[in-house]
């Protein structure tokens, strides 16, 4: 930017009580430091490294994803406002959606070391809609594909992933991206499918109906 748009910038700043942050697309954070606005970065940052090398030139903030949303009780020790776009999966960053950085209504209140929650939506009633599941009612009961982005498999049904999910996932590191054997992600989001319960209520119908016929013959 120019000069002027600089001064213009630094006014709004001041007008803010300096409560504002300048989200910039470019590394061009010269100016951000010398007038002593603070700044971060468009791009989600997902490796540690480049986390650590931003905080190092003086961001306030920083968009995660990918390894570092798996990675949280490191980010509660960082001295920079965290932010996640919660339904977006990450799937960009050259590895599967279900094991990528997205987060579920259930549990993002839980997390403390999230400060600012995002959303990827297609237009303003998408956003209010994402706004009122995560914000207001904490839940999705429906299916996933419907809430994270990139996720395809339309049989995992949320109400049906357990509480315990999250945690395990929260400081795993991806260890499954770098030659680790974990399965959990992908494991626990295959089960969450109802209709894997009917052949198991198939069968007990039938021996209720078995036990029927046999209390009826022994009467």
């Amino acid at each position: 930017m120019k000069e002027e748009d600089w001064d213009k910038v630094q006014q709004f700043y001041i007008m803010t009580k300096k409560k504002m942050k300048v989200m910039l697309s470019k590394l061009n954070y010269d100016e951000c430091l010398k007038r002593k606005i603070p700044f971060f970065f468009a791009t989600a940052i997902s490796e540690p490294w480049t986390l650590n090398a931003l905080i190092n030139i003086g961001v306030c903030s920083a968009r995660i994803t990918g390894q570092l949303t798996h990675m949280l009780d490191y980010l509660d020790t960082l001295p920079i406002e965290i932010r996640v776009c919660a339904n977006n999966s990450g799937a960009p960053f050259n590895y599967e959606p279900l094991i990528g950085g997205w987060f579920r209504p259930e549990d993002l209140e839980k997390l403390t070391m999230i400060d600012v929650c995002e959303f990827e939506s297609r237009d303003n009633k998408h956003e209010q809609a994402l706004y009122r599941i995560y914000a207001e009612q904490h839940r999705w009961p429906g299916e996933l594909y419907m809430l994270i982005k990139d996720i395809d498999d339309k049989e995992i049904t949320n109400r049906m992933i357990p509480p315990e999910f999250q945690e395990r996932r929260s400081n795993c590191g991806m260890r499954c991206q770098s030659g680790g054997h974990c399965h959990f992600c992908k494991t626990i989001t295959s089960l969450a499918n109802p209709n894997l319960l009917k052949p198991l209520k198939e069968k007990i119908k039938n021996v209720e109906e078995n036990i029927a016929n046999d209390a009826n013959r022994i009467v």
